[in-house]
C-alpha cells in the first residue's frame, strides 16, 4: 500500500512531487513508486538521482546523508540522470526491493534529485530536493521509549521555577506520537498539581530527542524543603506509559533568611 503526500516547492528552479511517500511492503517483494520532476527554469536542466539515508537530529530535525540504513540499498532509480527542458515535467520511477531479511518496522530514505555538476557551474543553480520516504516493513514490531534522562538543572532553587534536562530515545521499531505531563509532589509523596508538557513530533525509531522542559511551582508549592518531580509520557497507537522521578529541594527566599537569623 502507497500514501502520498502532494506538496510542491516552487521557490527552486525544480520541484518534485509529491514530497513524502509511505509505503507499507512484505518481505521479499518488489514495488516501484513514481516521482514527478518539473523544471520551472528557463533554460534545459540535467538532474541527477540518488537515495540518502534519513535521521532525526536531538531535535527532531530531519537528517539526509548516504551509509544511514541499510534500507538504502534497497531502493534504486531507474536511470541515474535526467534530461528535463524548459518546462517540462517527467515522471521517473524508483524500484524497491525488500529482502527476505529485512527488519519489520519504519525505515526512513530521501529521494534526492539536484542537478549535475556541469548545470551547477554554467547556471548557477545547486538546490537539492528530496521527497521523503517512510518504507514500512510488514511483520510484528514493538514500541519502546526509553526516558534515558530526567533531572533538575539545579538541585536546589529559590523561585517558582525549575528546569529540567530531558533525553529520550526510541528504541522501538516505528515513529512513535508522544504526549507528557509533570506531575509535582511533597515530601509525603502527595501530588500539589500536574502540567503537561510539550514534547515535538513524531520519534523515528531509533532517534533520540533532547528537551529543556521548564515548570512553573504554583501555590500548593509553599513550605521550604525536598519535592518530587514525575514525568509521565504516552506514547504510541498502543499508549504505553513511561515514568521517571527527578528530585529538588525548593529554599524560597524567606526562608534563608529566617535560617540566618
Amino acid at each position: 500500500m502507497v500514501a502520498f503526500f502532494t506538496s510542491i516547492d516552487h521557490a527552486n528552479a525544480l520541484s518534485i512531487s509529491p514530497v513524502k511517500f509511505l509505503l507499507t511492503a512484505d518481505p521479499n517483494t518488489t514495488q516501484t513508486i513514481v516521482l514527478k520532476i518539473n523544471n520551472t527554469a528557463t533554460n534545459d536542466i540535467t538532474v541527477a538521482l540518488s537515495v540518502l539515508g534519513m535521521q532525526q537530529d536531538n531535535a527532531g530535525l530531519p537528517i539526509f546523508g548516504r551509509g544511514l540504513t541499510e534500507a538504502e540499498s534497497w531502493v534504486v532509480p531507474e536511470r541515474n540522470t535526467v534530461r528535463l527542458r524548459a518546462g517540462e515535467t517527467k515522471s521517473v520511477n524508483f524500484i524497491i526491493h525488500i529482502p527476505d531479511t529485512a527488519m519489520a518496522g519504519s525505515h526512513y530514505l530521501a529521494l534526492a534529485v539536484e542537478p549535475s555538476l556541469p548545470d551547477i557551474k554554467s547556471n548557477g543553480i545547486h538546490s537539492r530536493l528530496v521527497a521523503m520516504l517512510n518504507l514500512q516493513v510488514s511483520g510484528a514490531v514493538r514500541e519502546e521509549l526509553w526516558i534515558e534522562t530526567w533531572e533538575a538543572k539545579a538541585k536546589v532553587i529559590t523561585k517558582k521555577e525549575v528546569s529540567f534536562n530531558l533525553t529520550l530515545k526510541n528504541n522501538g521499531a516505528v515513529e512513535v506520537s508522544l504526549t507528557g505531563s509533570v506531575a509535582i509532589r511533597n515530601w509525603r509523596v502527595e501530588e500539589l498539581f500536574s502540567e503537561p508538557i510539550v514534547l515535538g513530533n513524531k520519534l523515528l525509531a531509533g532517534s533520540y530527542r533532547a528537551l529543556s522542559p521548564t515548570v512553573r511551582l504554583r501555590d500548593s508549592v509553599s513550605l521550604p524543603g525536598l519535592y518530587q518531580a514525575q514525568i509521565r509520557i504516552n506514547y504510541g497507537l498502543t499508549n504505553q506509559t513511561s515514568s521517571a522521578i527527578a528530585h529538588v529541594w525548593y529554599f524560597p527566599l524567606w526562608s534563608r533568611i529566617g535560617a540566618l537569623v
